[in-house]
């Protein structure tokens, strides 16, 4: 900034203090004139953009060549030269999520509007099969009907053969979770909670599909019909909102391996936020090589780096032997895998709670 733009008056306009040099020790402002050119506005704006570009690549250099550096600096104070790690983690996650999610949009499993179609497919096909189902019915008594079914059902590989019920899941193609579910033997709860009772253990619905299976029971009985049901629902949105949950709990899981004494819970945050960052910096690089490439096996691979570069983090960081590093962070990394796996768990059975009955 060229020197004519500072005040005479030497009192701070944003906070009323005695600026003695350039900038209020107060608050921080510069004291320059209120009124700018058009000149000195381009000015700024280069400043901070080429400011904002120099931190940027001596964060990504640190963070990607020195495991663990970044995190010893900010702990010891030494943060003037890069840049903070909340806003590091969020530029990097959003363009990470932003490559991952690209080609995605418009689908009718999407966030807010998925679980409506889904809801809508299956009523349409409920409606359409009542008339069938109520055909089916006549002349054939409950009892009756019941049997027939405890007979059909005993048979469970002729059963499935004749593809009368199936259950697919998938967690993938850009974060969609489908659940695809035919069955078309029950029209009723209470018929299907008589048929299972008189099944063999091996032949019952039991644990999660058993709960799905009920709930499905429950959609049909309300509708009135046999159905295919399937639901898709986008994470798009769920995901990055996930990963605020996920930062904190691998903190506490890396807290659980280090003295209490020497290290604090933030200092293990902070560590969490820049080991995220250099995850979601792998696998942006790995998802955008295979996107023009085509290579599937690439994103899985960049799963060892990462776990490589959190044991050469965590020595970096914390100061203690390979061996050890590699035993904690293998612990640490286990940990965290069944988090994930729970807590996309949680996602699905919300997915199917959402489909109401």
């Amino acid at each position: 900034m060229s020197r004519h733009h500072l005040r005479q008056d030497k009192t701070c306009l944003n906070c009323g203090t005695i600026v003695g040099e350039r900038y209020c020790t107060h608050c921080g402002q510069e004291n320059t004139e209120p009124k700018e050119s058009l000149g000195h506005l381009i000015g700024h704006f280069f400043e901070d953009v080429t400011h904002f570009d120099s931190k940027l690549f001596t964060t990504l250099k640190d963070l990607v060549l020195r495991p663990g550096f970044l995190t010893k600096e900010y702990v010891a104070g030494r943060r003037v030269r890069y840049l903070n790690p909340i806003r590091m983690y969020i530029f990097i996650s959003a363009v990470f999520f932003l490559a991952l999610f690209a080609g995605h949009g418009g689908g009718e499993g999407h966030d807010g509007g998925g679980e409506a179609a889904g809801e809508g497919h299956a009523v349409n096909l409920y409606r359409q099969r009542v008339a069938d189902s109520l055909r089916e019915a006549e002349g054939d008594s409950i009892r009756g009907k019941v049997n027939k079914e405890i007979a059909a059902r005993l048979d469970t590989a002729e059963h499935y053969k004749a593809g009368e019920e199936s259950i697919f899941f998938s967690i993938g193609s850009g974060g969609k979770i489908v659940i695809d579910l035919v069955e078309n033997k029950y029209n009723s709860l209470r018929e299907f909670d008589s048929v299972e009772s008189r099944l063999p253990d091996s032949s019952k619905h039991t644990g999660f599909w058993g709960w799905v299976a009920r709930r499905n029971m429950k959609l049909k009985e309300k509708e009135g019909g046999r159905v295919h049901i399937r639901i898709e629902k986008d994470l798009e949105h769920t995901i990055p909102k996930l990963m605020f949950v996920l930062l904190p709990l691998f903190a506490l899981y890396t807290g659980w391996f280090y003295s209490r004494k020497k290290y604090y819970y933030v200092q293990h945050a902070i560590f969490s936020i820049h080991f995220h960052s250099l995850a979601f910096l792998v696998f942006l690089v790995l998802t955008l090589v295979s996107l023009m490439t085509e290579s599937v096996g690439l994103v899985a691979g960049g799963y060892l780096v990462v776990f490589l570069y959190l044991v050469a983090a965590l020595r970096g960081m914390y100061g203690q032997g390979w061996g050890l590093s590699l035993l904690k962070g293998m612990a640490i990394t286990v940990l965290y895998v069944v988090t994930i796996g729970l807590s996309m768990w949680v996602l699905v059975v919300l997915a199917i709670l959402q489909v109401r009955v």
